[in-house]
């Protein structure tokens, strides 16, 4: 099937698109910015320009196109909710979604399915009342001036009626709406880990608020369920099937990076450091996800123990995934990454980074590769064991001398339609222990996030010559 996606670009829509790509799905890609995507996706795309405020999207995105999902839409959760910023959030969903339908009736002929996503914040701040897409909503108010709650559930109201109206009748629509999604690399767990693991993490005002949660994982498949159960339409709960408390969340999370959770946020703290998002972060949605259950739609996590468990590394080392797709043969790109000398070529130039391993030796289990560099000056030997090796799939090196107190790093390769997934994983861990992390943790994590910033940017550049 052929597939347009708003929103791909971001924390779902990235690991949506590669899900769909790994299905056999050919994607198009609505955003704001083509160039700055081009080939820095995890998955292969055609991109197409697109200003969702201020424009529907260009006829030539519908080519073929069969189904729409519909994720754009400006971030709630960074910056503070001044009236700009609330601007921006309505905006950003009920323009860009009007624009998206109105596109679909004049150039989407093929169009069969569109699912659209929308929040659970549409129920409002319902305390210990369970819900599910046969409940009341909250009447909302998404005027500017609004209190969070009430605006979220206003915004989410209209959301969901720019999606209906207007859709042509020959189109099954479907809203999905959101929990609190976890994932490895943003969203809710990316904001509150990095507190968690230094101890600090705990309860938000009362802690009996209910939090309707769902992992990343999940979510992905249950847009995929909606594209394919066409008996699927109208309002779906995109959550897991247990919410849980604050209390039981913070609980939950503490356990998994085995720290303590002894500090209590109350409201007016919380207020002082977010604003009136408080508002939202406080309220209750104990929603369940009824329609999909009675479908019969399975979770892989549902209890929420083992969706951080699948998430966060089982020891106190900091965690590095970075994904892309080369457009380039499996045995082109494994090739290239088969001689250590090629390394040089995608490490940043102020590291001065040096191949000392003399160039006839073989890459192979159990090979040992040194290298020279240095790190804000300061010279550095490296000596490295491939701990592993799958000839075309995977290889580990694992530093036995150098600047981390560990150093694991696990490269795969998978062929994905004409091309090459990618994916860099590394677990790693600063010297010095607790105090080495204190001093230095944030500018390690920072420095290594360029490093392979860096060789994404310098692999496409080498595979697209």
């Amino acid at each position: 099937m052929k597939i347009l996606i708003s929103g791909a670009t971001g924390f779902v829509g990235q690991e949506l698109g590669l899900y769909l790509a790994r299905q056999g799905h050919v994607l198009h890609v609505l955003t704001r910015d083509p160039k700055r995507h081009q080939g820095m996706l995890p998955f292969p795309a055609k991109l197409f320009a697109w200003n969702p405020d201020q424009e529907v999207p260009p006829a030539e995105a519908f080519d073929g196109v069969e189904a729409v999902l519909h994720l754009a839409g400006e971030s709630i959760a960074s910056g503070r909710w001044n009236p700009s910023r609330k601007k921006a959030i309505l905006d950003s969903r009920v323009l860009g979604t009007k624009h998206l339908v109105q596109a679909i009736g004049q150039f989407g002929t093929q169009v069969r399915t569109f699912v659209s996503a929308s929040a659970v914040g549409i129920y409002g701040d319902r305390g210990e009342e369970s819900l599910d897409e046969n409940s009341t909503l909250a009447a909302g108010n998404s005027d500017l001036s609004a209190p969070a709650v009430e605006f979220l559930a206003g915004v989410c109201r209209e959301w969901e009626a720019a999606a209906t109206e207007g859709l042509p009748a020959r189109v099954r629509g479907v809203r999905v709406r959101v929990g609190i999604v976890l994932g490895w690399d943003g969203g809710a767990l990316g904001e509150m880990l990095p507190v968690f693991k230094w101890g600090v993490g705990g309860v938000l005002g009362s802690g009996r608020q209910w939090m309707s949660w769902i992992h990343i994982q999940d979510l992905v498949r249950i847009f995929e369920f909606a594209l394919q159960e066409q008996s699927l339409s109208g309002p779906v709960n995109g959550v897991g099937p247990e919410p849980v408390s604050n209390a039981q969340f913070t609980q939950a999370l503490a356990q998994a990076v085995k720290k303590p959770a002894l500090f209590c946020v109350p409201k007016l703290a919380l207020r002082a450091v977010v604003g009136g998002a408080a508002q939202a972060v406080l309220s209750s949605q104990k929603v369940l996800p009824r329609r999909l259950l009675d479908l019969g739609f399975t979770f892989e996590f549902p209890k929420l123990e083992s969706a951080l468990g699948a998430l966060i590394p089982e020891s106190s080392d900091e965690l590095l995934i970075r994904r892309q797709w080369i457009s380039a043969p499996l045995d082109r790109v494994f090739g290239f990454f088969s001689s250590a000398h090629n390394l040089e070529r995608i490490t940043p130039p102020w590291l001065n980074f040096q191949i000392l391993t003399p160039q006839e030796q073989k890459i192979e289990q159990g090979a040992l590769l040194d290298y020279r560099l240095k790190i804000h000056g300061v010279p550095i030997r490296w000596r490295t064991l491939i701990e592993s090796w799958e000839h075309g799939r995977s290889f580990v090196d694992t530093q036995l001398k150098g600047p981390y107190a560990k150093w694991h790093h696990t490269h795969r390769f998978e062929a994905l339609q004409g091309g090459v997934f990618m994916e860099d994983r590394v677990l790693y861990r600063v010297p010095f222990s607790v105090l080495g992390k204190a001093v230095g943790g944030a500018w390690v994590e920072r420095d290594v996030g360029r490093i392979f910033d860096y060789r994404k940017k310098v692999i496409r550049e080498i595979f697209d010559q």
